[in-house]
């Protein structure tokens, strides 16, 4: 006769959701979405404050396990250099797109264009920013496009007949360092001093890099 005192058995536990598996050949599919993790993890700094971007992390953000990453990463540090370096695609992508869409502007006109879309990018992805300047020596190349653009639209400036008050080269150089520095400025000392509007200052920066005539050379 069956035992009917024998407990019933526990329901069993629902199983771990997964991302559905890639096709065969699929792979780059995989390494995007595990970039695409990275990333939103960087950005969302509530998580992060509590648990430090980590492969286990990534796989639970992604819904792989965490030996699928090293199918396309050898380590946390390797995954890192390629987000980071995603991130420098986006802002050079930006800027070599307002560079395309402001060909018929003036080249003053041009560098303020440039200098705008930088700071919409560090204004809309302040931790993105953060993070993409936060070790850039493992980023040089990255860092050399940024500077040829710079130097690009302010060596337009004096190959169309505009008088600067420091060489291109050089100019370039506080072109960049004063963006860059205010809008540091902003997210440290913005409580301190009434800074204004980056943009503001960015317009009054492209006009104090020409002489006081502000006018192309007769």
């Amino acid at each position: 006769m069956a035992d009917r005192t024998r407990s019933p058995s526990p329901p069993e536990e629902p199983a771990l959701r997964r991302r559905p598996r890639n096709a065969r050949g699929e792979g780059d599919k995989l390494r995007e979405e595990i970039l695409q993790a990275t990333l939103r993890l960087i950005a969302d700094e509530s998580r992060m404050q509590i648990v430090p971007l980590s492969l286990r992390e990534v796989a639970r953000e992604a819904g792989v396990t965490a030996p699928a990453i090293y199918l396309h990463f050898a380590d946390k540090e390797e995954l890192s250099i390629a987000a980071v370096r995603r991130l420098f695609e986006q802002l050079l992508d930006a800027m070599d797109r307002v560079e395309e869409d402001s060909h018929e502007l003036p080249p003053d006109r041009r560098l303020a264009e440039l200098a705008h879309v930088y700071c919409r990018f560090a204004e809309q992805n302040p931790l993105y920013f953060r993070v993409m300047f936060g070790d850039h020596d493992r980023h040089q190349n990255e860092m050399a496009l940024l500077a040829d653009r710079w130097r690009t639209a302010v060596t337009r400036l004096a190959a169309t007949g505009m008088r600067l008050t420091q060489t291109p080269e050089a100019a370039a150089v506080s072109v960049w360092s004063a963006v860059h520095g205010r809008i540091l400025l902003r997210n440290s000392a913005g409580q301190v001093w009434n800074l204004g509007d980056v943009h503001d200052f960015v317009e009054e920066l492209t006009r104090s890099i020409t002489t006081a005539d502000g006018g192309p050379r007769g």
